[in-house]
């Protein structure tokens, strides 16, 4: 079970190392799929033609759940972690559909014996080692690896846990395989190593005349539909859509508590007030039954009195009742039920026993009765929890649990240490077993208070709500078009909101946690941009939503990439401009310096600099200038070169040629470096050149 306890902490985090995540909503169950589709087609995905069937994607999925749900000890997942857990699913059927076929390929796989190794033999895997190191010593016993999987059948929990580690570790070892098996293939000639080495030895100054093209006004300068289209068609593969994507810009009609509903419940704590007032007794109870905001009963220091309370209020007598106070949110009273003397911190062990499906929770009492025996008979803490503990976190550290504050740990946990002295040994009982625990040492006792608190949240009522949504629902219907929509944001003064490439299985826009029916909605066959919503019902807000952009996949429209372009035409129609202008120049055998003059411009000069200089100092990034004044004689004036700011003309004044060497070793191996560390990228270049039919918005 210490293993167990140990991973729970770190299976969310495993699960996430291995597999990437993504956002999805909800899974149906298999059997409803012939309700849904009238074709019946149970195929999540067409991945190079070849049908993937749902079932492969839930087969996965299964898998994933039933570990993190082991691992985090739940009986059922939030939205967060099985969303999680479906994009898990999706990775595991791309690698294979894509790398799969590749192994094969060139016969990789992992042995049985290859397993053992990673597992437990000289060459252990790190999601061993991060739940197999003892933290103190730093070592890993293998024997006690070895024992856990041998034995894990005995435990439907640990045959779980060892089934998926077995599982993400083969996969993990077979693509590293694979991947460094395609880094060594990668190979630099001496030439490239010699080239590369003077590309960057090889040093220049030059000096340079610069004409921006800002200095040519936008407004001169007249852009034709046959300009867009030219540059459009020449740089097409600059414009690909990976996948299908929508913009939507959207209206939030948040629905707040009006003064009639504040009114309401602070009538309704003023009763409960005098109620309270009137008990003899039961204060915590009554406190536990109607307090709607959730506050641990602890005692606590000054510092810790809730917000809005006056700090006096720390020194009152038991008794001592604090008028209704307004903070923030919610109306609330309070009073102080106990004052006690106790420590700030405490430093603390313990032994804990864990009753299971062999171990009765009596059996665990009587064990612990011993074991206290012992150790109040003078036998060290430290080994009998060593030898005895069941909490991983705290064995191998002799059951220390160090320092911890006042109301850190579970209830009978808390009380036993804070309310108990200094060597004191006690049992307890809490969720996770039966504890032993000893009192290390106590910080200084100070004056320390519970409270009986009652808060009231203010919340909206029905009537309420109902105006929210009949204003949005008449903001939808007179506004029903994108020019209308904009207007009216206008016009009332509301706030547009945008969601820039929404996938279509998105499950979130900014400030909506679950907004998949709206996603639905923009995803719909008949969709277009323009297109005005009905109000979407939120718990707390409505929502109208335009369609601002389509996109589908692969080369994006002319139209849907004027905006991108016209920069970038407008700058190419100047430079064209000023090329001319200083081609006539240099046509007239002016010298850069009377160029200079010429323009007003100041004759600068740029030293050190090598074809393989990523910058210009005090010009920017310039690479078509690096690429000039490395291949240009010497006193020469260049042609005029197209920059990404403007256009230059250069003259190289001096060169220094890099030191003569045969031997290129380092050079080649930095290259071929460089070259393998991409390999990580393998996998998303096979999944871009895949053909992949990605239907899981049918399901989710």
């Amino acid at each position: 079970m210490a293993v167990l306890q140990k991973i729970r902490n770190k299976g969310g985090v495993l699960v996430i190392i291995f597999v990437g995540v993504a956002l999805f909503l909800f899974i149906i169950d298999p059997s409803t799929f012939q309700q849904l589709f009238s074709k019946n087609e149970t195929n999540i995905a067409k991945i190079n033609g070849e049908k993937v069937e749902y079932s492969d994607f839930q087969k996965f999925y299964d898998q994933h759940r039933e570990f993190l749900l082991v691992a985090q000890r739940k009986s059922s997942l939030d939205t967060e972690d099985d969303n999680s857990i479906r994009e898990q699913a999706w990775n595991d059927i791309l690698q294979d559909y894509l790398l799969k076929p590749a192994y094969e390929e060139v016969g990789l796989s992992v042995s049985d014996e290859e397993l053992e190794d990673l597992l437990y033999g000289s060459n252990i895997h790190n999601i061993i080692l991060q739940n197999f190191t003892d933290n103190q010593t730093g070592r890993v016993d293998t024997a006690n690896i070895r024992s856990f999987f041998e034995r894990a059948g005995e435990d439907p929990s640990y045959q779980i846990i060892a089934n998926y580690w077995k599982f993400v570790i083969k996969r993990d070892h077979v693509r590293t395989k694979y991947n460094n098996m395609i880094a060594k293939g990668f190979y630099t000639p001496t030439v490239f190593a010699k080239m590369d080495y003077q590309d960057k030895n090889n040093m220049f100054d030059f000096e340079y005349v610069f004409r921006a093209y800002k200095e040519i006004p936008d407004e001169n300068i007249k852009i034709s539909e046959a300009d867009f289209k030219a540059y459009y068609d020449e740089h097409q593969y600059m414009f690909v859509e990976e996948s299908k994507s929508r913009d939507i810009e959207y209206v939030v009609f948040e629905v707040k508590p009006s003064a009639e509903d504040t009114a309401t419940i602070k009538t309704d704590i003023e009763e409960m007030y005098v109620e309270f007032n009137a008990l003899e007794s039961g204060y915590m109870d009554y406190a536990s039954r109607y307090n709607e905001i959730p506050m641990q009963q602890r005692f606590i220091s000054q510092n810790d009195l809730p917000n809005g309370l006056n700090p006096e209020f720390f020194d009152g007598e038991i008794g001592s009742t604090s008028e209704i106070i307004l903070f923030d949110n919610m109306f609330y009273f309070t009073r102080i039920a106990e004052v006690a003397q106790r420590p700030d911190s405490v430093n603390a062990s313990h032994i804990l026993l864990i009753p299971n499906d062999t171990v009765t929770l009596e059996q665990c009492y009587a064990k612990a009765d011993s074991l206290k025996a012992l150790a109040e008979a003078g036998e060290e803490f430290a080994i009998l929890a060593l030898m005895n503990s069941e909490d991983s976190g705290s064995q191998q550290q002799g059951g220390s649990l160090g320092w911890f504050t006042d109301g850190m740990m579970v209830p009978a946990f808390n009380e036993a240490s804070f309310t108990g002295k200094t060597d004191d040994i006690s049992i307890v009982e809490s969720q996770f077993g039966v504890h032993i625990v000893k009192i290390n040492e106590q910080s200084e006792y100070s004056r320390k208070i519970k409270l009986a608190t009652v808060a009231k949240e203010i919340r909206f009522s029905d009537r309420t709500s109902n105006y929210y949504f009949s204003k949005s629902s008449n903001f939808s219907a007179d506004n029903n078009t994108s020019k209308s929509f904009d207007d009216a944001v206008i016009a009332e003064r509301l706030t547009k909101r945008v969601a820039d490439k929404l996938s279509e299985l998105d499950n979130k826009i900014p400030g909506i946690e679950n907004a998949r029916d709206i996603v639905r909605w923009v995803y719909r066959d008949e969709a277009q941009v323009g297109d005005i919503s009905t109000v979407f019902h939120f718990t707390d807000k409505f929502i109208v939503v335009k369609i601002a952009a389509i996109r589908e996949k692969g080369v994006a429209p002319l139209e849907n990439v004027k905006d991108i372009i016209e920069p970038i035409v407008l700058n190419n129609l100047k430079s064209e401009q000023l090329i001319a202008e200083l081609n006539k120049d240099i046509s007239s055998n002016m010298s850069i310096g009377a160029i200079s003059e010429k323009y007003g411009k100041t004759l600068d000069t740029i030293t050190n600099i090598s074809f393989s200089s990523f910058s210009l100092p005090g010009v920017g990034i310039e690479p078509n200038v690096n690429a000039v004044v490395s291949t240009i004689e010497p006193n020469k004036i260049s042609q005029p070169i197209k920059g990404n700011n403007g256009v230059f003309v250069v003259k190289v004044i001096n060169k220094i040629v890099a030191p003569e060497k045969t031997d290129f070793t380092q050079e080649k191996l930095s290259l071929m470096r460089n070259q393998a560390s991409q390999v990580y990228r393998l996998f998303e270049a096979l999944e871009k050149k895949a053909n992949i039919e990605d239907n899981r918005a049918r399901y989710f």
